[in-house]
């Protein structure tokens, strides 16, 4: 335990100038029993200082907080196990366990017990409003002696707790009918051939595909290029933009536009990852989040704690998230949530989602947020035209209800 400063009060002060003018005046005036009291007076102060610092608080304690991750909006519960072993602390320990803003910023709470040796349970409700990793604590207490003359502030005993706040995760339905969400390479497959090695699947040819994996008899059959399908032509993998750039959102804090798009790639990452679908999240500053061979749950929580840490950066085009074809992965799906577009960001989503079976981007509504934006309405417009879905979002709007209009 660390004190931290020991100091008289208010009280204390005033009664040592009071005390230290009145023994000047008796021992003036020649009033020797005046003069005893108002020495008296003048040493209580000094008398409780020295208290203080002979009889040092000795305080310990113990934090639980459960749970230790919530999404924003929850809340958590932290019980402080506090021990007193300074049999001759009498006065009451005024304690703030320090927090925080975004997590209420802590509590403030007075246990008054007497002399003695004493252990006591606090609790309280720790209110999330912004994600990221904090700590809780240090434990500091504010001491005094009986009469309040004097007091002392120490650290408690103890070690800091950390919470993770996660981005809220809403449960989303699956997409329907075209909007679902499968292999990149599936398009309209042809089964060719009965079973056996002529046994395979094509479809046609696009802009990219490797001229080894033409089928050159249906093609002739055909009469334009037909492919060879993968093996497995049912390959889900998607890839999820977030626009993490600070100057395309509107607001700030758990009410932005960028918390939005946030929790609405977190929430559609949770959809996907529990569809053993292959994850990949980029964001203007680069790759986020890639699953690699996890699906499933654990997938899923290793998308979340990625986009838990992930900050706002302070670059200005959108096209930075998309620019490693690595990071597309051939995905058959790629969705993205931004903030204000401009032509050059529209444009590299329709260069980055040319070959993906469904392209779908969550744009915020600029008239409702209080920016009418001409060139961002070009520009979901530009994504329009090129076969994107484009759904608008709102302040404050829940993202079930945009991810209903999609499909």
């Amino acid at each position: 335990m660390a004190r931290t400063s020991t100091r008289l009060t208010g009280r204390g002060i005033a009664l040592l100038v009071l005390g230290g003018l009145t023994s000047v005046g008796a021992a003036y005036i020649g009033e020797r029993d005046l003069l005893w009291v108002t020495l008296t007076v003048a040493l209580l102060p000094l008398a409780a200082f020295a208290y203080l610092l002979l009889v040092r608080p000795r305080v310990s304690h113990v934090r639980e907080v459960t749970p230790d991750t919530v999404a924003v909006g929850e809340s958590a519960r932290s019980v402080l196990h506090i021990a007193n072993e300074a049999p001759g602390q009498a006065s009451p320990l005024r304690f703030t366990d320090q927090a925080p803003s975004s997590l209420g910023g802590g509590a403030s709470f007075l246990i008054a017990r007497g002399f003695g040796q004493w252990r006591q349970a606090v609790a309280y409700s720790v209110e999330t409003t912004q994600r990221g990793r904090y700590e809780l604590g240090p434990l500091t207490a504010h001491a005094t002696d009986p009469f309040a003359l004097a007091s002392a502030r120490f650290t408690s005993a103890g070690t800091s707790n950390q919470l993770r706040v996660t981005p809220r995760i809403w449960p989303l339905e699956s997409l329907a009918g075209g909007a679902s969400m499968g292999s990149a390479d599936e398009g309209t497959p042809v089964r060719v051939g009965q079973a056996g090695q002529d046994d395979v699947l094509v479809r046609e040819h696009r802009h990219g595909d490797d001229i080894r994996r033409v089928h050159w008899r249906m093609s002739a059959k055909q009469g334009e290029l037909m492919v060879r399908l993968e093996e497995h032509p049912w390959d889900p993998s998607s890839t999820l933009v977030v626009d993490t750039r600070s100057g395309s959102h509107f607001g700030s804090g758990p009410e932005g536009s960028l918390e939005w798009v946030v929790s609405a790639v977190s929430s559609i990452g949770a959809l996907l990852a529990e569809g053993r679908h292959r994850l990949t999240i980029v964001a203007p500053s680069g790759l986020v989040f890639d699953s690699g061979h996890s699906v499933g749950q654990p997938a899923k929580r290793a998308m979340i704690d990625a986009m838990t840490d992930l900050q706002s950066t302070e670059q200005d085009w959108l096209g930075n998230a998309v620019a490693d074809p690595a990071d597309l992965n051939n995905a058959a799906s790629i969705i993205a949530a931004t903030g204000l577009l401009t032509a050059a960001d529209a444009a590299a989503l329709v260069a980055a989602g040319a070959r993906a079976r469904s392209q779908i981007v969550l744009a915020p509504d600029s008239r409702a947020w209080g920016e009418h934006n001409d060139e961002h309405d070009d520009a979901c417009r530009l994504l329009l035209n090129h076969g994107w879905t484009v759904e608008k979002y709102r302040p404050r709007e829940r993202m079930p209800s945009v991810w209903s209009r999609v499909s």
